[in-house]
This record gives structure tokens, sequence and C-alpha cells, in this order.
């Protein structure tokens, strides 16, 4: 699925804040159903991920701009489809206005 997201000039990677060592790690990805469709990074001890509130993945352009966050929330996880939305929306907004992202 990153290849679909890198051929339209986006990437996304997600940032684990719960997770306190490697055992929880792999039951927050057990209990990911279906499995998560691009790289989820967890931050044991929180130590670049403190100044914000959940576990979020992060749609980022070509540019290394973030243009979406998605809070990875329980009950609303992003997947591939929503992302792929999201992408579709900047793009119809950036020939909207004619310019570049």
């Amino acid at each position: 699925m990153q290849d679909a997201f890198a051929s339209r000039g986006f990437s996304i990677v997600a940032l684990s804040q719960e997770d306190k060592d490697l055992k929880s790690a792999q039951r927050f990805l057990k209990g990911w159903k279906p499995e998560p469709e691009f790289p989820i990074a967890a931050d044991f001890g929180r130590a670049v991920t403190a100044p914000y509130d959940r576990t979020s993945a992060y749609l980022i352009d070509d540019k290394g701009v973030v243009r979406q966050v998605f809070p990875m929330l329980i009950h609303m996880r992003a997947t591939a489809r929503s992302i792929i939305r999201e992408i579709d929306r900047l793009e119809l907004a950036v020939k909207g206005a004619g310019g570049d992202r």
C-alpha cells in the first residue's frame, strides 16, 4: 500500500504513543483488524511524541509537509481507503487552485 501512496507523491506513518515496551506494541498490532497498511513506529517512553496527545497517522507530501493528521482512535482508525480519499481531496484542491502542493 505504501507504493500506492508514494506513486502519488505521499507517504504515511503512524506514531504509537501508548506502547511502553515491545510486548505492548505487539499486543497493539495484534488487536488491529485488519492489519495496518502503513508503518507504525512506537515511541517507548514518549521521548519524541510527548507534545502530542494521542497515537496518530500522518500524511506527508513529497516536500515533507504534513498534509493531514489522522487520530488513531480505537473506534475510528485511518484506513488506506480514507487516506486515499484525503489524497484525492488534496489533489483536487491543488488543481482547483492552479498550483503545486
